[in-house]
């Protein structure tokens, strides 16, 4: 067991962590520090519980990758991650942008706490107090797949948004749209845009279909005021390019 101190430990391995998790149960609070991937930070105060101190762990930050996906620490660096699986986060790209990646690739986070642990998709990734992300898994790739991500940041008053859109998709050998996702993220609330995908899914490849596509993704947003109504307006012609360059990319 790693040292102790006052109100906490410093274990030396995540079974260790875990197993101080269970004992304390609700009161456990690991200080991790950040997670740019999950746009989280544990820092605990001092006092707020029982405090496990998993920051040094070099598994929490780990990259790696092999025929069976990628497997990611939960507090990887960004640039650590684009250095080791450029697929999943091409050097340059934007912090949104990756996130959106891994939500289009279903990426699943595994979540310790109070002993054991859990796994979610990463749009429900939302540790209670006392647990702890320590990974992310995402499956490997397939030939063929096109990735596209689009950002449109206005400001007007009561109507001002931010809006991304980000698409991945396959065309497979047969010319059929397949594992197509959408993911539409209003002022960094993320959903899903299932209807949208199911409009290309396992059809033959036309881009005529980007647009019947386009209209059912503004179902992912509620228009109930002036600015959702107006990023509704706004996602339409987003959602058209984001299709056209995610099949650019995969026919490349």
């Amino acid at each position: 067991m790693g040292a102790r101190f006052g109100g906490g430990a410093r274990p030396g391995t995540l079974y260790e962590a875990n197993g101080l998790a269970y004992m304390h149960r609700e009161r456990a609070r690991f200080r991790a520090g950040e997670s740019a991937l999950l746009g989280l930070n544990l820092e605990p105060a001092d006092g707020e519980g029982f405090i496990i101190d998993v920051r040094d762990m070099p598994e929490l930050r780990a990259v790696t990758t092999s025929p069976s996906g990628t497997s990611i620490g939960a507090f990887a660096t960004l640039d650590g991650l684009a250095t080791v699986a450029p697929s999943v986060a091409p050097p340059g790209a934007a912090l949104p942008a990756v996130r959106l990646r891994l939500a289009l690739l279903d990426a699943k986070v595994t979540i310790a706490g109070r002993g054991g642990s859990r796994t979610t998709v990463l749009e429900r990734a939302a540790p209670a107090a006392y647990e702890l992300p320590t990974v992310l898994d995402v499956p490997p790739l397939r030939a063929g797949t096109g990735f596209a991500d689009r950002r449109l940041v206005t400001h007007d008053r009561d109507a001002s948004f931010t809006l991304d859109v980000a698409a991945a998709l396959r065309i497979s050998v047969l010319g059929n749209f397949e594992n197509v996702r959408i993911v539409v993220e209003l002022d960094g609330i993320r959903r899903r845009a299932a209807g949208a995908e199911q409009v290309l899914e396992r059809k033959r490849f036309d881009p005529g279909l980007f647009a019947e596509a386009a209209r059912a993704a503004t179902l992912a947003i509620d228009a109930v005021d002036v600015r959702t109504s107006a990023a509704v307006r706004a996602l339409t012609p987003l959602v058209m390019a984001v299709l056209r360059d995610a099949s650019a990319a995969a026919r490349a």
